[in-house]
């Protein structure tokens, strides 16, 4: 029997994970990206350079491999392009206007409030006429954001009008639409829900808090799977979740969320339709849940039976961000050493040496993080924690090494 052909969309080091495990299960790969070069190209059998965004192109091209699956499971931009090439062409996906509910905010936003869910108070602007009036219907402090972008990018937090314009043009710059969320900011908890959805059934693998930096609101600094919730909390999270996945109209596949617990409510912020980031689809939700989420993932794609039996007890994870001095990296000592620390599965930087660490202005600017994984919350943190206390960075023009935070 012929091997099963898979379309992975993105060659970057988020989509290795899937490359390899497709190959593993027997599959063969197609590899499509933007760009020439890209690691995964040498793991699948074959890639083109195709722009991921590009549904037309992208459907020429699945459609002359005649490719058996396609899947977009670790970036937003390509999610909308799988679900538009496997519509098209009769395979499994999630339906390219569901798809676009979960990349486009703005839509989330219209379709959760229509259903009756407490939102933030939002204002959608496709220019900067009106700004100013927006933002004082919203009132401050507010959220400025591009509707389809992802990891923060473009994304503003203002406590009052100084800096309005320079946010709207941020955001602006970084929408492929050219649309621009304004938005309050809802107070409370923020937590993240990782789940796998199965004929219009959610289950929830796992729930994070998320704790920001002191210095930057909008950007995390600990994301932390504590493992088993009071029922009460989780049931109210749970059918939180489920309602607004139904609203959205997923029916089958993976999806990170990300919502605020005020007060009574739980409000929903951000949802995607695909895995999370910093490792939480290919490590952490393994661990937690007991499900390999990318394995269900491309069992999906490829029209096979898929199965989510979690854990009735879920394990704990911690993903911890750390900082450095401001300047340019020269150097990065102690990775190994941080890395042999028991209960560490990762540890991984955004920034090398030559980059220049600046201001939080999204996740992808923080420095790198580490993931551990124990069965104790409070373990799983002091393990991340000795781990961070192994690593020294040098900056140039430093003649030594200093601690990294």
């Amino acid at each position: 029997m012929k091997a099963k052909l898979l379309h992975v969309l993105g060659g970057g080091q988020w989509q290795l994970p899937t490359v390899r495990l497709a190959k593993a299960l027997g599959h063969r790969v197609l590899v499509s990206d933007m760009y020439r070069e890209r690691p995964a190209y040498a793991l699948a059998d074959e890639h083109e350079v195709v722009d991921i965004t590009d549904c037309g192109a992208t459907l020429q091209l699945a459609s002359r491999y005649r490719i058996d699956g396609i899947i977009c499971d670790t970036t937003d931009v390509g999610v909308a392009t799988a679900a538009f090439v496997a519509e098209r062409l009769g395979l499994p996906g999630i339906g390219y206007e569901t798809a676009r509910n979960f990349t486009d905010k703005g839509r989330m936003r219209r379709l959760t409030a229509a259903a009756g869910m407490v939102v933030p108070r939002y204002r959608l602007l496709s220019s900067a006429a009106g700004l100013t009036a927006a933002a004082a219907e919203v009132a401050y402090p507010l959220i400025v954001k591009p509707v389809d972008s992802q990891s923060g990018r473009g994304v503003s937090r203002l406590s009052g009008p100084d800096g309005l314009d320079a946010a709207y043009r941020l955001a602006r710059s970084c929408s492929r639409s050219g649309e621009v969320l304004i938005e309050s900011c809802v107070d409370g908890s923020e937590i993240i829900v990782d789940g796998f959805v199965v004929a219009g059934t959610a289950r929830i693998l796992g729930i994070a808090r998320k704790v920001p930096f002191a210095d930057s609101l909008t950007v995390s600094s600990r994301i932390h799977y504590p493992g088993a919730l009071p029922n009460a909390e989780f049931e109210r999270i749970r059918a939180t979740v489920c309602f607004t996945l139904s609203v959205l109209g997923l029916q089958d596949g993976v999806f990170h969320a990300e919502f605020m617990l005020s007060g009574e409510h739980v409000v929903p912020l951000d949802i995607a339709a695909r895995g999370g980031g910093d490792m939480i689809y290919t490590h952490v939700l393994p661990h937690i849940s007991g499900v390999n989420v990318n394995q269900a993932m491309i069992e999906r794609a490829l029209g096979e039976p898929v199965h989510i039996n979690p854990l009735a007890v879920p394990r704990a994870a911690n993903i911890e961000f750390f900082s450095m001095p401001r300047g340019t990296i020269a150097e990065i000592g102690g990775a190994d050493a941080a890395a042999a620390v028991a209960g560490v599965v990762a540890v991984h930087f955004n920034l090398q040496a030559g980059d220049e660490v600046g201001p939080l202005e999204h996740k992808d600017r923080r420095p790198g993080y580490v993931v551990s994984l124990a069965d104790n919350p409070a373990e799983v943190i002091e393990i991340a924690r000795r781990a961070i206390s192994l690593l020294r960075v040098r900056m140039a023009g430093d003649d030594g090494f200093t601690s990294i935070g």
